[in-house]
């Protein structure tokens, strides 16, 4: 039956070419040329008929846990962080790099999930990478970065240069643009980011703290058990920045967000961050070139800009009434306020208004994507 079905199809094929060219040029369709040619088994475009275009499925994303070995400087430790690969990733394109680090008795996922920068990076198309202290020395309250102690916030040593090696480790392995990387982090997580900033301030592009500290402060910042609350004076804090940036390192672009009703780092926290980043860069925070406001899920909340008229302010702020000490605007979860505005989306349309860094600034781009290894 087969043979004599492939002999009949040779025959009618041989037969219909013909036909189908003297028709051609009478302009006259073929009356069940179709059907009679997908019963011989002729493909849809043998038969004229383009085949619908299928978009390729989406790419899903891609969420792995990594471990970061201990290094040879001062006070290195192995530490373990989550990395967020967008459906974009793999495209060909470098991404950026948004590093956000946890506050104080969290860890990386407490972070990842209260922030909902995964679901951001996804829109937009940038990584995410999500560090944990995992361990540290001394006394602390639980898993709180050091951005109290001097050795673990001078670049060279300690946490800040682990965490910048963290971001190293990951441009090297998928491809980032290294000239579009942003920090951020929350209380404790926010003082080590501010650190973070003013080590490697001729590496990153632009970072954001959310209910943080100025560079440099002191354990007497944060109040625990009613004590506390005492700040460094924005000239001591400013000087301190100085001496730490990298020689001819340009001004930080910086976020502060912080709210007036909390009672674990007072607002003046963010008064002080903003104005010693403004005396160390040379930008006038006393009266601010553009200042907004507005009511966000009953929460009140003024935004106030910086530096010049450009677009992307160099100092910006966004202070809200009447949420305590944690996240604002993003899920529910440890140290989260919900029902606020956005602050992700806030700090993410902050970093994709700065400009890039140059290529002479931070050398050579990540390296060809390596392949996406399995979750340790």
């Amino acid at each position: 039956m087969t043979r004599l079905r492939r002999q009949i199809a040779d025959t009618y094929q041989a037969v219909l070419g013909k036909v189908s060219q003297r028709l051609s040029r009478l302009v006259m369709p073929c009356p069940g040329c179709t059907a009679l040619r997908r019963w011989f088994g002729a493909s849809p475009r043998d038969a004229g008929i383009q085949p619908v275009a299928r978009r390729p499925a989406a790419a899903p994303s891609q969420d792995l846990i990594r471990y970061f070995a201990r290094r040879d400087y001062a006070r290195s430790r192995r530490r373990r962080y989550a990395l967020h690969l967008p459906p974009q990733y793999g495209r060909g394109q470098e991404l950026p790099l948004v590093m956000v680090l946890h506050g104080c008795r969290q860890d990386e996922q407490d972070i990842r999930q209260i922030s909902g920068f995964d679901d951001i990076a996804d829109q937009e198309g940038f990584v995410v990478v999500y560090p944990f202290v995992t361990s540290y020395a001394g006394l602390r309250t639980r898993n709180c970065w050091g951005w109290w102690q001097r050795h673990e916030i001078e670049a060279g040593a300690g946490e800040v240069e682990d965490l910048w090696q963290i971001i190293n480790e990951v441009a090297e392995k998928y491809r980032i643009d290294r000239r579009r990387i942003h920090v951020t982090g929350l209380s404790s997580g926010a003082g080590m980011a501010a650190a973070l900033l003013v080590a490697h301030a001729d590496r990153i592009a632009s970072g954001a703290v959310v209910a943080g500290v100025p560079y440099g402060e002191t354990a007497r910042a944060v109040n625990l058990w009613s004590f506390g609350g005492r700040f460094k004076p924005v000239d001591v804090v400013a000087s301190a920045m100085q001496r730490a940036l990298p020689p001819g390192a340009r001004a930080m672009p910086l976020l502060v967000v912080h709210s007036d009703a909390d009672e674990t780092v007072n607002i003046r926290a963010a008064h002080n961050l903003r104005d010693s980043w403004g005396r160390c860069f040379g930008v006038d925070t006393v009266q601010p070139w553009l200042r907004t406001n507005g009511v966000t899920l009953g929460t009140p909340w003024v935004h106030s800009r910086y530096g010049g008229s450009a677009p992307n302010g160099l100092i910006e702020t966004l202070f809200l009434e009447g949420k305590g000490h944690g996240w604002y605007g993003g899920n529910s979860g440890s140290y989260s306020y919900p029902e606020a505005p956005d602050v992700s989306r806030w700090i993410w349309d902050f970093f994709h208004r700065q400009p890039s860094l140059p290529v002479t600034t931070v050398g050579p781009s990540a390296a060809e994507p390596s392949s996406v290894a399995a979750a340790v």
